[in-house]
């Protein structure tokens, strides 16, 4: 899946972000395809937790900031897609990479793409500089 700009949500630092995660999940991907998944996997979860940790904590500052009406829905979204991706870390640590696994966390990702940022973070945008 491609950034696109009608994904943007007002605030420049959090779609540069998303800009980030949608290359992060293309290049996953295309890594898997190409048969060097298993070189980056590690490399791959290790930048995703930071991302979330770090991008998650921004977004749910703005959207408190300008009262946008899906905070605290975001909120909720954000602390179930961190136990998603622990599981997927717990399991590379207990077994390694597993291809199976590899693929489930990009289309998990891809999903998260679609289903959060294009229908919840975009909410941003009708808020931005009203608060």
């Amino acid at each position: 899946m491609k950034w696109s700009e009608q994904y943007a949500t007002g605030d420049s630092r959090i779609d540069d972000q998303h800009r980030m995660i949608f290359k992060m999940a293309e290049d996953f991907r295309a890594a898997l395809d190409e048969g060097t998944g298993e070189r980056v996997y590690d490399v791959m979860l290790q930048s995703l937790d930071a991302y979330v940790r770090t991008h998650f904590g921004y977004e749910e500052r703005c959207m408190d900031q300008f009262a946008c009406p899906v905070a605290e829905g975001n909120k909720r979204a954000h602390g179930r897609f961190v136990e998603v991706l622990a599981e997927f870390k717990q399991r590379y640590e207990v077994r390694g990479f597993e291809r199976a696994d590899a693929h489930e966390l990009v289309d998990t990702m891809d999903r998260w793409l679609v289903d959060h940022i294009c229908r919840i973070d975009v909410r941003l945008k009708e808020h931005v500089g009203k608060a």
